[in-house]
């Protein structure tokens, strides 16, 4: 009885997974007039906290609350509280979806799977510029996690990131190294 439990979740899941794939939404339209040289959302250093084990997903969705709202939440909490979490606390993107709807963050999740690598530099610009900092998921380590970005400088080439899993801070280590200083976040991305 379990095994034919677990064939039909799995069946439909993997039916709930193309009906997902098939109905990808288009593309989003980029306006480059609405894109600056450069663009900051103001992050600083104080909030650069470090992250306790896999909890990059919560720890970025405290850092956005805590720009667009300008609210001093506690990313340890927010870890305590996040859903959409794997046996090992990996965290799903629903859960980051779930946690910032629930704090009057308005979310959009687009679909850039079509964009060359130029596109998704200037969505970023673009949405940057709209002062939507970006949460990203991307590979380090060898395993995924996720990060945010506050800031760019087109001139340079360069994304400023709050990247939880830096290394510590000498004098406080519940924070990162900041090597950005002045700039957002605590760390630059070429």
């Amino acid at each position: 009885m379990k095994t034919k439990i677990k064939i039909v979740i799995i069946i439909l899941a993997l039916l709930a997974g193309l009906i997902l794939i098939s109905h990808k939404s288009p593309p989003p339209v980029i306006d480059e007039s609405k894109i600056r040289n450069t663009y900051f959302i103001n992050y600083p250093e104080e909030f650069n906290y470090r992250q306790t084990i896999n909890d990059c997903g919560p720890f970025n969705t405290a850092a956005v609350v805590r720009a667009l709202k300008d609210e001093k939440v506690d990313s340890f909490k927010f870890a305590e509280k996040i859903e959409w979490r794997l046996s090992n606390k990996y965290t799903l993107p629903w859960g980051l979806e779930k946690q910032l709807k629930e704090n009057g963050i308005v979310i959009e999740t687009p679909n850039l799977q079509a964009f060359s690598e130029k596109e998704k530099i200037l969505f970023l610009q673009e949405q940057l510029s709209l002062n939507k900092p970006m949460i990203i998921l991307g590979g380090r380590d060898s395993y995924q996690h996720y990060m945010t970005i506050f800031g760019f400088d087109s001139t340079k080439n360069e994304f400023y990131v709050y990247d939880s899993l830096q290394e510590k801070n000498k004098n406080d280590e519940s924070l990162t190294l900041d090597k950005n200083q002045e700039l957002p976040g605590n760390t630059t991305l070429n």
